[in-house]
């Protein structure tokens, strides 16, 4: 393996955006004028000068590339900047969210092991939690991701706990730093999912008791809803597991999808601070509507979690994601979906296009309907992932939409 992915090169003294620009710089050897956009390798495998150059390659000897599976230069810049944005050591590149949960919760636990997970999560995460790893002799728990919460649920066994820092798709937010410290204090790995945030918003890994952070790159790393892929960034060793991991199940990213993530990241803090502006705009135009019974957004200022996600982001923002609640439950979730002009119905989040999904019935459907109460989702909310559009034009659009709700 090449080592140039892991760690940061400008430094973290340099700004968050030089950093999102300019990590994922990558030399082209023999060409004196250094390309402006980092160069794909489109390549499954390598040539060798002989038998001894290859075997000192695969056993890692030598630095130097072996196999898509095991990545390459592409990887590596993509591994660089997403480490430097984190603030972590390294980073490793999945095909998808899902293979990179799968893969850094697998590197911690082992049959026997417990895990305490927040009870609010993203569905395919819960169907990971709840139908995958009980195979693998892994049992879970759930709790409320506040720091009493889960201590009350740790147990000798519990090697692992879980969270979102903002709720998929309640958008409560997580007492992250609480439950930092009482996986410290009782020995713990902390998983952090923090897709919905994104790095620009908060960084887990700094964190005191942090292991790992993991993201959906499909999401707000990457911006423009066109590749499937994940990420985990921390520590050197613990990316060096996940890494072995990665190769020998066969869920590193493919090398396009790297590149367009690379592409991407470099205006996700462009993106998202105008994204979270707008998202503001929206949930302030729409609490109190006679047609909403309540709005997930934890900027405003009655959110029960206002306060604790103006330390947590920093000022930086309160997410671009929103819920609505809306007073006439799921038929009335209908009819405003259909209405919808400018916003979409869609599966995803992250991108430039505003989708409004109906939780229940399709990103949380894998919870039974106890569940999804427990857990807040009830079947008139709706998710709204909000995009690059024109603030007043989402605003007249919703609003146009619920009165034929």
């Amino acid at each position: 393996m090449d080592d140039e992915g892991e760690g940061p090169r400008t430094g973290q003294a340099a700004g968050f955006a030089t950093r999102a620009i300019h990590e994922g710089d990558m030399p082209a050897r023999g060409v004196a004028e250094q390309p402006v956009s980092p160069p794909i390798w489109m390549t499954a495998d390598y040539l060798y000068e002989g038998l001894e150059h290859y075997a000192d390659v695969i056993n890692e000897r030598r630095p130097g590339y072996v196999y898509g599976r095991y990545g390459n230069p592409t990887h590596v810049a993509l591994h660089r900047v997403l480490a430097s944005l984190e603030g972590a050591e390294a980073a490793w590149s999945f095909g998808s969210g899902m293979a990179a949960i799968h893969t850094a919760l697998t590197s911690l636990l082992r049959a026997g092991d417990h895990i305490v997970a927040q009870r609010t999560l993203y569905g395919g995460t819960f169907a990971l939690l709840t139908t995958v790893l009980p195979g693998y002799g892994i049992e879970c728990s759930l709790a409320d991701p506040e720091a009493d919460a889960v201590a009350a649920q740790i147990r000798p066994s519990t090697k692992v706990v879980l969270v979102e820092t903002l709720a998929n798709p309640t958008f409560r937010v997580s007492d992250v730093a609480g439950i930092a410290a009482v996986c410290v204090e009782h020995g713990v790995s902390l998983v952090v999912d923090n897709s919905v945030a994104s790095p620009y918003l908060f960084r887990p890994v700094e964190l005191p008791g942090t292991a790992l952070v993991v993201h959906s790159t499909t999401k707000y790393i990457n911006g423009h809803s066109d590749l499937i892929g994940g990420s985990v960034a921390g520590p050197r060793h613990l990316i060096e597991r996940i890494r072995h991991l990665a190769i020998q199940q066969g869920t590193t990213a493919g090398a396009f999808e790297a590149w367009l993530t690379l592409r991407g990241v470099q205006t996700l803090p462009l993106r998202v601070e105008r994204q979270c502006s707008t998202a503001m705009t929206v949930a302030g135009a729409l609490s109190g509507h006679p047609k909403v019974a309540a709005v997930g957004y934890a900027g405003l200022t009655d959110h029960p979690d206002h306060a604790r996600a103006a330390a947590l982001f920093a000022g930086k923002g309160y997410g671009a994601m929103l819920s609505l609640s809306l007073a006439g439950g799921y038929e009335a979730a209908v009819r405003m979906c259909d209405a919808l002009r400018v916003a979409r119905v869609g599966s995803s989040f992250g991108g430039l296009h505003t989708e409004i999904c109906h939780p229940a019935t399709t990103s949380h459907r894998q919870l039974s309907p106890e569940d999804r109460a427990r857990a807040g989702i009830g079947d008139g909310m709706l998710r709204v992932a909000v995009g690059g559009e024109d603030p007043a034009d989402l605003v007249e659009d919703f609003h146009q939409a619920l009165e034929k709700a």
